[in-house]
C-alpha cells in the first residue's frame, strides 16, 4: 500500500512539473528597438542609419524541431515572415525579406531567452548575399508590448 501511495505522489509531481514547463511560451508580440546601426557603403562598413522600432510575432508551437519554435512575423506584414528557435538560452529570430537588389535576404535577431521571456539586449543583423548588410544593437521591449 505504501509503495502505490509513492507512486501515486510520484506520478503527481511528475504531471505538476510537465504542466509547469508546458506554459512557457514565447508567443506573443515583441518590440524590438535597432540602435546603433552600422551599414556597408562603397567605402566599408561606415554608414550609420536611424533607430528604428519594430513589432516581432512569435507563435510558438514547437513547428521548427524545437520545443520552443514555430512562425515569425515582423511589423504585422505577411511578407515579412520567417522562424524562430529558442536553442540552449538562446533565441534566434530569421525573417526573410528581399534585399536591396531584389535578392532574397535575412532579417537575423537574437538575444537572451528563457522561461518564456526574451532578454532586453540582443544582436541584429540584415543578411544580403552571404555577407553581412546592415548590423545594430537590438533592444527587447516586454512580450506583447506592441
Amino acid at each position: 500500500m505504501k509503495m502505490l501511495a509513492a507512486i501515486a505522489s510520484l506520478s503527481a509531481i511528475v504531471s505538476a512539473n510537465a504542466a509547469a514547463a508546458g506554459d512557457i511560451s514565447y508567443t506573443g508580440n515583441w518590440p524590438v528597438k535597432l540602435t546603433h546601426d552600422v551599414f556597408l557603403t562603397a567605402e566599408g562598413y561606415t554608414g550609420h542609419g536611424p533607430n528604428t522600432t519594430h513589432c516581432i510575432s512569435l507563435t510558438d508551437d514547437g513547428s521548427v524541431g524545437w520545443p520552443h519554435s514555430g512562425f515569425a512575423v515582423l511589423d504585422n506584414d505577411i511578407n515579412s515572415s520567417g522562424q524562430f528557435a529558442v536553442i540552449g538560452h538562446t533565441i534566434l529570430i530569421y525573417i526573410f525579406v528581399l534585399g536591396s537588389g531584389q535578392e532574397p535576404a535575412s532579417l537575423v535577431f537574437s538575444a537572451n531567452a528563457r522561461n518564456g521571456d526574451i532578454g532586453k539586449k540582443g544582436a541584429f543583423d540584415n543578411i544580403q548575399g552571404g555577407t553581412s548588410f546592415d548590423a545594430a544593437d537590438a533592444t527587447f521591449g516586454q512580450k506583447n508590448g506592441c
